[in-house]
C-alpha cells in the first residue's frame, strides 16, 4: 500500500511539473562574442533558436534553444559563448523579447530588456584571475624635512617595469599586486663657499628599487571601456644607487665621474613603504585581453636615511596588457 501511495505521489509531482512546463521551452542564457563586428545571418539565428536581447560591439546577451545549444557550439558561428543560466520560457515571452529587440534596432532607447538579468551574465564573465605586464616611466622627488647639508633637491626620472597579477571579484571590484622594477631618482644642487668663492655643485642619484604594491581596484564603465581607481599601499627594497657629479665632504667639494654607492648600515635604510593610489583606463581589445593606460602615485612613509628625514615621492605612468583567465 505504501509503495502504491509513493508511486501515486511521484506521478502527481511529475504531472504537476509537466503541466507547469507545458507550452514552454528550455533556453540557455549566454554572453556571445562574435567573430567580427558583423551580425550573424538571420537564418543562422533562427536555425539554432538564438534570440538576441542586447548587443554592444562584438558582444551580445542571447537566449539559445537548449536542445540546439550543442550543435550551435559545434557550428563555430561565433568566437566565444559563455553560458550563464538555463531558463524555461513561454513562446509569448520569446515573441515579446524579439519585438523589443526589433524596437531597439530602430532606435527606441527607452526599451529595457528584463527577461534575463544581464548583470548576472556580465558578472560571471568578470570574475577570476588575470596576469599581465606594464612598461613605462617614473618621476621621483625627495621630500626633505631635515638633511646632512643644505642645498636644493630636484625631481629625477627613470623607468618602471611591472609584472602584474590580480583577481576580479565582480565587474566593479578587484585586487591587484605584482613586482615593480622601479627608478626613484633625484638630482641635487649645492652652493659652496670655498676660499671666498661660491661654487655650485650638482649630483645625480640613480636609485633602483624592487617594489611590491597591493591595491584595491574599483572600476566603472562598460564591457569595452572602463575607468579604474586604485587605493592601497606598497613595500620596496632599495637595490642600488649610482651617483654622478660632485660630493661634499668636510668643506671639501670633490668631483667624481660616477660610482656605485656602498650602503652604510648605520645611516641608510634599504626598506621603503607607504601609501599608493592611481587612476587608469582599461580597453577590451579581445575577449580575454585588456589594454591599460594608467598613472600611480607612491607616498613614502619611511625615511631613506636613519639620521635625517628624507622621503620618496614617486609617480609612475605606463601602458600595459593583461590576460584574463
Amino acid at each position: 500500500m505504501k509503495k502504491i501511495l509513493a508511486i501515486a505521489l511521484l506521478l502527481a509531482v511529475m504531472g504537476g511539473a509537466m503541466a507547469q512546463n507545458e507550452g514552454t521551452r528550455e533556453y540557455v542564457s549566454a554572453l556571445i562574442t562574435f567573430n567580427d563586428t558583423t551580425m550573424l545571418p538571420q537564418d543562422s539565428l533562427n536555425k539554432y533558436g538564438v534570440v538576441l536581447q542586447t548587443r554592444s560591439g562584438r558582444m551580445a546577451t542571447a537566449l539559445i534553444d537548449a536542445n540546439k545549444y550543442q550543435s550551435f557550439l559545434n557550428a563555430n558561428l561565433v568566437e566565444r559563448v559563455q553560458p550563464s543560466t538555463r531558463v524555461f520560457l513561454r513562446d509569448e515571452q520569446i515573441n515579446a523579447t524579439e519585438e523589443k529587440h526589433e524596437c531597439c534596432k530602430h532606435g527606441n532607447k527607452n526599451v529595457r530588456q528584463n527577461l534575463i538579468p544581464q548583470q548576472e551574465i556580465l558578472n560571471a564573465d568578470a570574475e577570476g584571475w588575470y596576469v599581465g605586464m606594464l612598461l613605462g616611466g617614473s618621476s621621483n622627488r625627495i621630500n626633505v624635512e631635515s638633511a646632512r647639508w643644505g642645498g636644493t633637491w630636484y625631481m629625477g626620472r627613470g623607468i618602471n617595469i611591472e609584472a602584474r597579477v590580480g583577481y576580479q571579484f565582480n565587474q566593479w571590484l578587484g585586487v591587484r599586486s605584482g613586482l615593480n622594477l622601479l627608478s626613484k631618482n633625484y638630482y641635487t644642487r649645492l652652493d659652496v663657499v670655498y676660499n671666498d668663492v661660491t661654487n655650485t655643485y650638482a649630483t645625480t642619484y640613480n636609485n633602483l628599487y624592487l617594489q611590491l604594491p597591493l591595491m584595491a581596484d574599483f572600476s566603472i564603465g562598460g564591457e569595452a571601456c572602463r575607468i579604474n581607481f586604485m587605493f592601497g599601499g606598497y613595500g620596496a627594497y632599495w637595490l642600488s644607487q649610482w651617483r654622478n657629479g660632485y660630493v661634499y665632504v668636510a668643506d671639501d667639494p670633490r668631483p667624481f665621474a660616477g660610482d656605485t654607492y656602498s650602503f652604510i648600515e648605520g645611516s641608510d635604510r634599504r626598506f621603503d613603504a607607504g601609501l599608493a593610489g592611481g587612476i587608469g583606463l582599461s580597453l577590451r581589445v579581445a575577449p580575454d585581453w585588456m589594454l591599460h593606460f594608467e598613472g600611480n602615485y607612491y607616498h613614502g612613509l619611511i625615511s631613506t636615511a636613519k639620521d635625517y628625514k628624507t622621503y620618496n615621492r614617486t609617480w609612475t605612468f605606463g601602458l600595459g596588457v593583461t590576460y584574463h583567465f
